[in-house]
């Protein structure tokens, strides 16, 4: 059994390699760009499902919303704290999300 861990400075340091669901590969990882605006970009949204974490993303989403026109929301609600988005989530959200968010709820 190997460990996965995303560190989401950038630096790489995890028994096993870090990367999405599934990912073997044991080179490190480097940020994406960060984008100048976040008009037009249609927005990731994680939620790990506990406590007010989609209630918080969701007001997020409409709070940049507010500030910038996205171009929509791609919301993945995972089916638990610990582990990592099913796999045709993971595709709605790799395809469809220019940006995304995820976030800890409690």
């Amino acid at each position: 059994m190997s460990i996965v861990a995303l560190d989401p400075t950038g630096r790489s340091g995890a028994a096993g390699g870090s990367g999405g669901p599934g990912a073997s590969d044991p080179a490190p990882r480097t940020l994406a760009p960060r984008p100048d605006s976040l008009a037009g970009a249609r927005l990731g949204l994680v939620v790990n499902g506990l406590g007010h974490s989609e209630r918080f993303l969701d007001a997020l989403a409409a709070e940049l919303g507010d500030l910038a026109a996205l171009d929509g929301v791609v919301k993945v609600v995972k089916a638990g704290v610990s582990v990592p988005p099913d796999p045709g989530d993971w595709s709605r959200l790799t395809e469809g999300a220019t940006v995304a968010i995820t976030g800890f709820g409690g």
